[in-house]
This record gives C-alpha cells, sequence and structure tokens, in this order.
C-alpha cells in the first residue's frame, strides 16, 4: 500500500485531487442552497444552453489539444498548441459572423424568449472553455499538475460565487442579514422557486464564462512565465507537419466527440419536448449531484493516466497493468457512493435539496448502474488515442450514443414514461462497457506483442 501511495502515479492524481477536491467542497456544500435559490427549470435550461456551447468545443480547436501530450519534443508540442489556439480564433470569429446574421433565426428556432439575449454570449463560453482545454493539456505535458489543481480551483469557486450571487439577487434579502437570510432557506415555510427569472439564466452563463476565463488566465500565466522561451519554434511550416501527423484528431476523434455531443443535445432536446424543461432540471441534478464529486477523481485519474499511459507507451512499455490498477482503484472508490445513491437516493436528495428535488434522486436510481461503469471506464478510453485506434473507438461511441438516445427516446414517446428509458438504458451500458474494457484490455497487450515482434 505504502508502495502505491508513493508512486509517481498516485502522487500526479493526489496532487490534482486536492486542489479539485477543495475546488468541489464549495458546489457540494452550496447545492442545498442553489436548489432553494433557483427552479428546476433554470437549471434545466441552462443545461440545455450548455449543451450547445459544448457542442461547438467539440471542433472549436480541431481536437489538436489531445496531441499536445504526445510529441517526444516540447519544440513539436508548442506548434500542436499554437494550432490548436489558431483554429478556435478562426471558428470564434465563423462563429461571431454566423450569429450577427442569422440570429434572430436561431432564436425562434430555440423557442425560449429568456435565451434570447444570451446567443450572442455563446462565442465567448466557447472560446474560454476551449483556451481552458487547451492549456489543461499543455500543463499536463509539463507535470504541471498542481498549475492545474489552482486552475480548477479557481474556475470552479468563480463559477459558484458568480450562482450564489445571482440567486440572492433573485429572492433579494430585504431586511434580513446574511446569515438570517440563509436561515430562512431552509425554514419549513420557505417556498422553493418555479419559473425562469432572467436574473437566474444570467447568472449561469456568466459564471461559466466567468470561470473558465479566470482557470484560463491562471494557466497562462503559468506558461508565459515557464515556456515563453518555446514561442520562438513556433512557424508555419511546423504547425503544418503537426497539422498532418495527428490528422486523426479533426478527421476521426471531433466526428467521435461531436456524436458525444449530440447525442447530450438530442437527449436534452427529447426531455424538454416530451416532458418538460422541469423534467430536464431534475435530469440534469441527478447529474450534477451524482458527477460533482466524482468528477474530481475521475477528472485527477483521466488527466494523470493519459500523460502516463503516452509516456509509457513512447517507451515501449506494457500498459496493461496500468490500464487494470487504474479500474480496480475507481470501482473501489465509486462502489460505495453508488450504493448508499441506489438505496436511498430519493430520500438522500429530498433532504439535502428540498421535497421538490425527490424525483431527481428517483432517477439517480435507475440510472447508477451506467453512472458507475461510466466513471469506472472512461479514463482507459484513452488508451485509443494513444494506440491510433480512433476509428474504432469511434464507431463504438456510435454505438454507445444510439443506446443512451434510443433509450431516452423509447421512454418517452414509446412508453411515456421517463424512467422506463432510464431503466433501459442502464440494462444496455452495463454490456456495452463490459465490453470496452475488454477491447482495450486487448489492444494494449497487443500493442506490447508488436513492440517485441
Amino acid at each position: 500500500m505504502v508502495k502505491i501511495i508513493k508512486s509517481e502515479f498516485s502522487k500526479n492524481v493526489l496532487t490534482l485531487m486536492t486542489g479539485s477536491t477543495i475546488a468541489q467542497i464549495l458546489p457540494i456544500v452550496l447545492i442545498p442552497i442553489l436548489t432553494r435559490l433557483y427552479s428546476p427549470e433554470e437549471f434545466g435550461v441552462f443545461a440545455f444552453y450548455i449543451s450547445l456551447v459544448t457542442f461547438l468545443i467539440v471542433f472549436s480547436s480541431g481536437r489538436y489539444e489531445q496531441a499536445i501530450v504526445l510529441p517526444k519534443t516540447d519544440k513539436q508540442a508548442i506548434n500542436i498548441l499554437s494550432l490548436s489556439f489558431v483554429i478556435l480564433f478562426v471558428v470564434t470569429f465563423i462563429l461571431s459572423v454566423i450569429l450577427f446574421f442569422f440570429g434572430d433565426f436561431i432564436q425562434v428556432k430555440i423557442e425560449n424568449p429568456i435565451l434570447n439575449n444570451w446567443i450572442w454570449f455563446i462565442p465567448v463560453c466557447v472560446f474560454v472553455a476551449s483556451s481552458y482545454k487547451i492549456f489543461t493539456y499543455w500543463s499536463n505535458r509539463k507535470k504541471r499538475f498542481k498549475s492545474t489543481s489552482i486552475s480548477v480551483l479557481s474556475q470552479t469557486s468563480s463559477r459558484v460565487s458568480v450562482q450564489l450571487i445571482g440567486g440572492v439577487s433573485i429572492k433579494g434579502m430585504g431586511s434580513l442579514g446574511i446569515i438570517e437570510f440563509f436561515k430562512s432557506l431552509f425554514k419549513s415555510d420557505f417556498i422553493l422557486p418555479v419559473g425562469l427569472t432572467p436574473i437566474g439564466i444570467a447568472s449561469f452563463i456568466i459564471s461559466y464564462a466567468v470561470g473558465f476565463g479566470l482557470g484560463s488566465l491562471l494557466f497562462f500565466v503559468s506558461f508565459f512565465k515557464n515556456d515563453r522561451h518555446l514561442l520562438k519554434h513556433i512557424s508555419v511550416l511546423e504547425m503544418k507537419t503537426q497539422a498532418k501527423r495527428y490528422d486523426k484528431f479533426p478527421k476521426i476523434n471531433s466526428l467521435h466527440a461531436m456524436g458525444d455531443e449530440f447525442k447530450n443535445v438530442g437527449v436534452n432536446s427529447v426531455i424538454i419536448y416530451a416532458f418538460s424543461d422541469v423534467l430536464l432540471g431534475y435530469y440534469s441534478m441527478t447529474f450534477r449531484v451524482l458527477r460533482a464529486p466524482l468528477s474530481v477523481i475521475g477528472n485527477s485519474f483521466a488527466q494523470v493516466f493519459y500523460q502516463k499511459a503516452a509516456e509509457m507507451h513512447s517507451n515501449n512499455q506494457s500498459i496493461v497493468r496500468l490500464i487494470n490498477g487504474t479500474v480496480k482503484k475507481l470501482a473501489l472508490i465509486a462502489l460505495p457512493i453508488f450504493l448508499v445513491i441506489l438505496l436511498f437516493g430519493p430520500d438522500l436528495f429530498e433532504f439535502v435539496l428540498g421535497d421538490k428535488w425527490r424525483e431527481a434522486g428517483v432517477y439517480a436510481r435507475y440510472l447508477t448502474p451506467w453512472l458507475f461503469l461510466n466513471f469506472v471506464i472512461a479514463p482507459i478510453q484513452q488508451i485509443a488515442i494513444i494506440l491510433d485506434k480512433q476509428a474504432k473507438i469511434f464507431m463504438l461511441s456510435i454505438v454507445g450514443n444510439l443506446i443512451i438516445f434510443g433509450s431516452i427516446f423509447i421512454g418517452g414517446y414509446l412508453f411515456k414514461d421517463i424512467k422506463m428509458g432510464f431503466l433501459i438504458l442502464s440494462i444496455l451500458q452495463v454490456f456495452y462497457y463490459l465490453y470496452i474494457y475488454l477491447w482495450v484490455s486487448r489492444i494494449a497487450k497487443d500493442a506490447i506483442k508488436n513492440t517485441e515482434d
């Protein structure tokens, strides 16, 4: 056990988790407050808006940011980073032009007047979130996991701070002091909010931009301090060379990610149109509660795993033990948490978030098997990128996305019961992720065999 804790992999994971865990304490603590300041409808509409932004982020830098970790030399890597930003600037400009000419048409199609004023803010959200992703991969390449941890802390804490300020503005403190105001939220006669408010939607969207903007700024300061000497190696010729060398990222990996986001937008659209934005709010809150604490651990493992696996593969080392060890650690961490949700989900959600959120706890029960396996298996899927198996993992992702979207669609339009869709989804996802694990293990074994031959 001591040897495992002292390993470089575990130390890097713990470094990321330390800052990330602190960063997530605020959102977790504030969730019971935020659900009393914002309505389920507002959570649902924000989830829909961010699903649009996230879809655009998929191709905003050509997915080249994921290749930053792979080259052996920093000279190559700095040109990939530069290439990513060049593409991001171009995409952001084109997106702004499209919204300038077709913004009114898009507003009509979205059919949500409160979102109209925020359609123009989409390029800003895309730019800051994409910049954050690009710098994260650079920081991981340089093994500056402490810098990454600090950036995560700043990004998350600033987001929840803006949301808290906005929520207080909606309710209004009146003559109450700060302490008395927050105490009033938990009194038995407190009426939970319903409906949409302009301030509520604005608070969520601005918090997203402020969080990723601040995180990107901190990454940039670290980059400028430590790596500005590498800027002299940037050239158009080298960027073209790296773009061609890693062209599977825009050609295949971007399609993979785009499929994932099409699925997310599709699922959100089915839920909001087949049922209501209230139900979408419950669904998004289920993810928020279940994935907020675990995403800290999962993202930390994923980032360190990707860097370590890429390094081992470039040195012709077997990554099979790394895969199995990562899966076992994540399973042991997540199992107790998901068992509690499976057994006591509705009661926990009602007690912590308020009685209107009990339904989200019911959904959590149905989604637990899927989210558990997703948490455990997701990091090791990056092996497909490292071993140049992007086409295969893309095809598998299509199957997985069809399972998710198809299950929700069937529940919404055939059974008229979203819980039936969630049940079908979780059952099929168990078999799907078991296959993914076996496939990843096999290609990792084949890779080392091919090296020996």
